[in-house]
């Protein structure tokens, strides 16, 4: 397991002349299928103007970003399926809320004015967003990024490679920001960053009034998210408080310094990735030793129905027809497919039937298109 930001791995084509080196990482990525998102520089050291992302507007908008690749400075519309958008969770119900939150939510970013000159933005993520109203996993959110963030990855120089496995296991908005700035920063001479407690308030987007005193946010805050990264991440995270001579000497600054694990720590970091969320918080806290996966559920031996799938107690047969439908009448496509398969569904169960019909639904989609 190689560190998230390891540059070594990237080597920028020749081709992509013109392109910021953050892009020209967006399309390596693209090219060789890697599990990971080029976020630029100034995106991961930016503050909160107003409101503050959470956690799963933070990952939303890492997968736009990683749909859009190397394009993502252009001037045009991006099309992200709610199935890739939902990521590791499972209902569509959560992306209309994100939608609006990242066209709500102000963030300053420190950039260039087109004489070069450095200069802070301050506008939204995305300038407009169409999602389609059906539920089917395959219908799809239009978005076009802001004028202003596509400037800022048009000219974006240094980046942090985020690993999205990573990503998507972290809970807490504070670790998954705490991450990115750790991915950015891990291979780097300087692996140290210093800020005042109020300048990492703001980067981390806490809300105006929460966790008031240092005690709290450390407590709620650094420490929390520092047993997720160092749970999740190859990278541990350690800060040292900086105090003030005044009257009861209140902490004044952090600094954080992020280090990469060992060998042996990282090929520990990615069991955990690949075993089951349930009971890793109590891993992680040292309350249990093991915990036993949840029990496979063995394949359905009941054939497909054939009555109306209004009433199909086989909720796999329904998931799919919702992931790859189209937002088409159910019993329509069900009806198509008994008469397609004729008498070989009578002795069809278990994975073969859930492959059979998730096909059947794929390419009846294809053919016909979405009513």
């Amino acid at each position: 397991m190689k560190p998230d930001s390891d540059i070594v791995e990237i080597e920028v084509s020749p081709d992509a002349d013109g392109l910021s080196r953050t892009l020209r990482v967006a399309d390596v990525i693209r090219r060789r299928d890697l599990d990971f998102v080029s976020k630029p520089g100034e995106l991961v050291e930016s503050e909160f103007e107003t409101g503050s992302l959470s956690a799963a507007g933070r990952k939303a908008f890492a997968l736009m970003l990683r749909k859009a690749g190397p394009d993502a400075g252009e001037d045009r519309n991006f099309t992200i399926t709610k199935k890739e958008l939902r990521g590791s969770h499972k209902g569509n119900e959560r992306i209309q809320p994100v939608m609006d939150e990242l066209l709500r939510v102000i963030v300053r970013i420190r950039t260039t004015t087109k004489k070069g000159k450095p200069a802070i933005m301050s506008q939204s993520l995305l300038s407009s967003c169409v999602e389609e109203i059906s539920e089917d996993g395959m219908s799809v959110v239009e978005y076009e990024f802001s004028e202003a963030f596509k400037r800022v990855m048009q000219r974006s120089d240094y980046y942090a490679r985020v690993n999205l496995g990573v990503m998507l296991a972290l809970q807490s908005r504070y670790s998954l920001t705490l991450y990115d700035l750790g991915c950015l920063i891990i291979n780097r001479q300087n692996r140290v960053v210093k800020m005042e407690v109020e300048e990492l308030r703001r980067r981390l987007g806490v809300p105006e009034g929460s966790f008031k005193n240092f005690a709290e946010f450390r407590r709620d805050v650094l420490a929390k998210s520092k047993l997720e990264i160092d749970q999740l991440a190859d990278f541990t995270v350690e800060w040292d408080e900086i105090r003030g001579s005044g009257r009861g000497r209140p902490v004044e600054a952090v600094k954080l310094t992020f280090s990469p694990k060992d060998p042996v720590d990282q090929e520990e970091t990615a069991k955990e990735l690949d075993r089951p969320k349930v009971g890793r918080r109590a891993r992680r806290d040292g309350t249990v030793e093991t915990v036993a996966p949840p029990p496979v559920p063995l394949p359905s031996a009941r054939p497909f129905p054939s009555g109306s799938l209004s009433f199909c107690p086989d909720q796999r047969i329904i998931t799919i027809f919702r992931d790859f439908g189209g937002g088409w009448d159910k019993d329509m496509i069900a009806d198509a497919y008994r008469q397609k398969m004729g008498a070989k569904l009578e002795t069809l169960t278990g994975a073969a039937l859930y492959k059979s019909w998730e096909g059947f639904c794929k390419s009846w989609v294809a053919m016909r298109g979405t009513p």
